[in-house]
């Protein structure tokens, strides 16, 4: 209940200050496996996200190891599902991978941001992190994209466009040297084709 009333005061304040609207909602499916794609513009990205979506079903999202080094912030964090993540790590963090394949088998609903940082206006190689999801767990992955989030501190307008659902297909990847690298690479390509 508690996280329920927090999570809609979250969606208020960004719908007050920022204008926070999402088109497209009715395209995520209330049920099953999913993996939400979005692009990564500023540290608004996932609260904005996860607030709307949380209007359709309840999210989970991998979020930086860094952000939990502080303990209430840790304990906040981890109420609302976020799954800390090492991006540093050599070869990748396998707790946070076993962790977030675990949510998927549950079949419930994981954010990630392909891009593994911040853009902030640059066009970032993705990791290949989401293409492994997709593939061990067979989710399918729904794009989404977000603008004006990089202006949240001015109070800009942000829009989440939902863009389409789309399967981890090995065929189309057997003569890749990096068959997950390019599957998250044609997903950021989706992400940004949504206009």
């Amino acid at each position: 209940m508690l996280k329920s009333a927090i999570i809609a005061l979250v969606r208020l304040l960004f719908k007050v200050l920022n204008g926070l609207s999402i088109d497209g909602i009715e395209k995520i499916p209330e049920t099953g496996r999913l993996i939400l794609a979005c692009n990564h513009l500023s540290n608004a990205d996932p609260p904005a996200v996860m607030s709307e979506v949380s209007r359709v079903r309840k999210v989970y999202v991998l979020g930086k190891r860094e952000l939990f080094k502080i303990g209430p912030v840790s304990w906040f964090l981890r109420q609302f599902r976020v799954i800390p993540l090492d991006r540093h790590r050599e070869g990748g963090d396998i707790a946070a991978f076993r962790k977030a394949m675990e949510v998927l088998e549950r079949d419930e609903c994981l954010l990630v941001f392909p891009e593994g940082t911040r853009a902030r206006g640059r066009v970032l190689p993705p990791k290949p992190g989401i293409g492994y999801l997709a593939h061990k767990t067979g989710a399918p992955v729904l794009t989404l994209r977000i603008f004006g989030s990089e202006s949240f501190s001015k109070l800009g307008k942000i829009t989440i466009k939902v863009g389409n659902i789309r399967s981890y297909n090995a065929a189309e990847f057997t003569d890749s040297k990096n068959p997950y690298t390019d599957f998250a690479r044609s997903v950021m390509s989706d992400i940004f084709s949504i206009k």
